[in-house]
């Protein structure tokens, strides 16, 4: 048996017609958003925004101190003087949170015994690593806590 076709009415037509300039409008003023956003001067820095960051003051000299003794026992037999810190640090970690730092450090070091150290330890090190990026130690000890790290971005000068 032939299945008959429904002739296209006007009020289909329309309905198309409708969703198409709707969808248009909508476009519309998704890229007028954007582009007043990227106008110079309308951005608001992240300070403004009361964001952390690591050039803050963040960790504590002693807290670098012995993550330079976990660097010299666990780290430096695959990572020489150096390796993580300057351009090469910057170009990987600068503009990220802190935290991808310390899921890195956790879950992928030491290279021959992944996620051997304790969330202290870790802590240490990157408190080490930051020390190293010339970043300001502080007052107050970074702590192994993932809101806290999230909440911190690296940024290099």
């Amino acid at each position: 048996m032939a299945q008959e076709i429904a002739p296209r009415t006007r009020s289909g037509v329309n309905g198309v017609v409708g969703v198409v300039l709707a969808s248009l409008v909508l476009v519309g003023a998704v890229v007028e958003r954007v582009v007043a956003q990227a106008k110079p001067g309308t951005a608001k820095p992240a300070a403004a925004s009361g964001a952390k960051t690591t050039l803050s003051g963040i960790y504590t000299a002693a807290q670098a101190a012995k993550g330079e003794d976990i660097y010299y026992t666990s780290c430096i037999s695959c990572h020489p003087k150096g390796t993580y810190a300057g351009v090469g640090f910057k170009n990987n970690w600068n503009n990220r949170p802190l935290w991808d730092l310390w899921d890195w450090i956790s879950n992928k070091m030491p290279k021959n015994d992944p996620g051997s150290l304790e969330p202290g330890q870790v802590v240490q090190v990157m408190a080490y690593i930051l020390q190293q990026n010339k970043m300001p130690a502080g007052s107050v000890a970074l702590p192994p806590n993932e809101k806290t790290l999230y909440g911190i971005k690296i940024q290099i000068k």
